[in-house]
């Protein structure tokens, strides 16, 4: 015996009424799920959180610029900074294969070799 929510094919088909009803509360269910959306998505509040995105999105994007190519080079000629700041790093504790006389000559050589580092330079430009 079918579960009265599967499909019975073998079946008779439900009163002519008995469809009616569940034909108008499903329409009436989904008239009022799209209703509630359309109140949801147009409310005051959420144009002003996507406005406020679209913003920060902006002024990001501003903020970036003007910190790399407006701040940052001044700084780097003012200060021993060079313009390759994503590269600055300090060696916590050096790796095996670590040369005293050189020492390691870029980031990924570093990490490569197991060394615990402070990447400073990684971040420099964002709060500066």
């Amino acid at each position: 015996m079918p579960r009265p929510w599967e499909f019975n094919e073998e079946g008779p088909d439900p009163p002519e009424d008995e469809r009616r009803t569940l034909l108008r509360e499903g329409e009436e269910k989904a008239r009022r799920v799209f209703s509630d959306f359309i109140d949801f998505a147009f409310s005051g509040n959420i144009l002003e959180i996507a406005f406020g995105l679209i913003l920060a999105t902006a002024f990001t994007a501003v903020t970036t610029s003007l910190v790399s190519d407006i701040l940052l080079p001044p700084l780097s000629i003012i200060l021993p900074l060079r313009r390759n700041m994503g590269e600055k790093f300090a060696v916590l504790r050096p790796g095996p294969n670590y040369n005293d006389e050189d020492g390691y000559n870029t980031l990924e050589q570093a990490q490569s070799d197991g060394a615990v580092i402070l990447a400073y330079g990684y971040r420099m430009p964002s709060p500066i």
